[in-house]
C-alpha cells in the first residue's frame, strides 16, 4: 500500500541549489518534514495542493530590509519607509529577514518592544 501523506504538492517548478533539482516535480510532506520528491507522486495524502506555474524552494532570506515601522514617523526609514515583517515575508517565502538599520541607539529599546 502506498504511503499517505499529510500534504502533496503537485506540479510546481522545484528549485533546490543544495540537491540541484530544477525542474517540475511533486513535493510530498509528512510530519512537517519532505518525505518525498519525484518527477511524479502516485500516493494519497491529506491535502493535495495543485502548485502547477508556481515556483516551490526552501525559504527565502532577504538580507536588507527595514522593519521598523512605527507610527508619527513619516518620510522616515523608521517609519512610512518600512515594512510590518509578518505581513509581507512568509506570504511570499520569504522565512528570515535582516534589518539593515531602520532602528538605532536612540530608538532600539522601542524597536525590541515592537
Amino acid at each position: 500500500m502506498a504511503e499517505i501523506y499529510d500534504v502533496l504538492l503537485s506540479g510546481g517548478h522545484v528549485i533546490d541549489p543544495k540537491n540541484k533539482i530544477d525542474s517540475v516535480m511533486d513535493v510530498a510532506i509528512k510530519d512537517g518534514v519532505i518525505a518525498a520528491i519525484e518527477p511524479k507522486i502516485e500516493s494519497e495524502a491529506k491535502k493535495n495542493v495543485d502548485v502547477n506555474g508556481l515556483i516551490v524552494t526552501p525559504g527565502l532570506i532577504d538580507i536588507h530590509m527595514h522593519a521598523y515601522a512605527t507610527p508619527d514617523n513619516h518620510d522616515e526609514w523608521a517609519g512610512d519607509n518600512s515594512i510590518l515583517p509578518d505581513g509581507f515575508s512568509f506570504r511570499s517565502g520569504v522565512t528570515t529577514m535582516v534589518d539593515t538599520g531602520s532602528a538605532g541607539w536612540r530608538n532600539f529599546e522601542d524597536f525590541r518592544r515592537r
